[in-house]
């Protein structure tokens, strides 16, 4: 997203709703000031589907051979005008240079506080100052990913086959609408179906087609020993990997 364009959706979301963030312009480092490591949801993204909230936290790590005085002008933003506020991060020395300061987000589908073109890479933004005056700050300190939910379904197999028997094997791949909060076909995707004999712990990839445009996929396999079949998808920035319940197929 262009920075010009985050700035002019701040200043009006500061003007209208109150929220207090800051302008992502030209960045003002100056010394030896870093901001070194930003931890979002423990490392994992954020997955929403219905209506619930989520409270999120984050961790920044600074770094001034001063010490760190505060991480401020914290902004949490992303792609299509994403907005999110941010708390305060107060920090905690943990060596006489290095501070790790916390703090959190809350992001509510039943308030829309995101939208179905918001899934996929957000940033942690935020500035940080030291002891002796010098000062590190980006728009893009940290990244995260806020992701939809997803499931699968598997239907067409048959409980038992001869050996060579042609299986033609289906599903569907639907994903949430964040808008409705109702679950939504998930269109020209690229899915696998996968097989793993009985008595093995390893799935192998027997079969690879794409989601038409109602989110169906099907693919025929031959029957060659008893094992079961799912269905699964990769997932991508916007949404998380899914797999589909499983189903048995004796070869007889």
């Amino acid at each position: 997203m262009r920075r010009r364009s985050v700035l002019l959706l701040v200043s009006v979301v500061a003007a209208v709703g109150g929220i207090v963030l800051p302008s992502i312009g030209e960045q003002q480092s100056s010394g030896s000031t870093r901001i070194t490591h930003v931890v979002v949801n423990a490392g994992k993204p954020v997955v929403l589907w219905s209506k619930e909230s989520a409270t999120v936290s984050f961790a920044i790590t600074a770094e001034d051979k001063s010490g760190i005085k505060s991480v401020d002008k914290i902004g949490v933003w992303g792609s299509n005008y994403g907005v999110l506020r941010p708390s305060a991060a107060p920090c905690v020395a943990k060596t006489k240079t290095v501070s790790v300061c916390t703090g959190s987000f809350t992001v509510s589908l039943a308030n829309h506080d995101v939208y179905d073109n918001m899934a996929g890479r957000w940033y942690i933004q935020a500035t940080a100052t030291a002891n002796d005056g010098d000062r590190f700050e980006s728009d893009t300190a940290g990244k995260f990913f806020i992701k939809k939910a997803g499931y699968a379904t598997l239907t067409g197999t048959q409980s038992t086959a001869a050996p060579g028997t042609l299986l033609d094997i289906e599903g569907q791949l639907m994903q949430p609408n964040w808008k409705s909060w109702l679950w939504v076909w998930d269109p020209h995707q690229p899915v696998q179906l996968r097989f793993k004999p009985a008595g093995s712990s390893a799935w192998r990839i027997v079969a690879r087609t794409t989601t038409d445009s109602r989110g169906f996929m099907r693919a025929e396999t031959k029957a060659t020993t008893t094992g079961t079949y799912a269905w699964y998808f990769a997932g991508k920035d916007w949404s998380v990997p899914v797999t589909s319940a499983a189903a048995q197929v004796s070869v007889q």
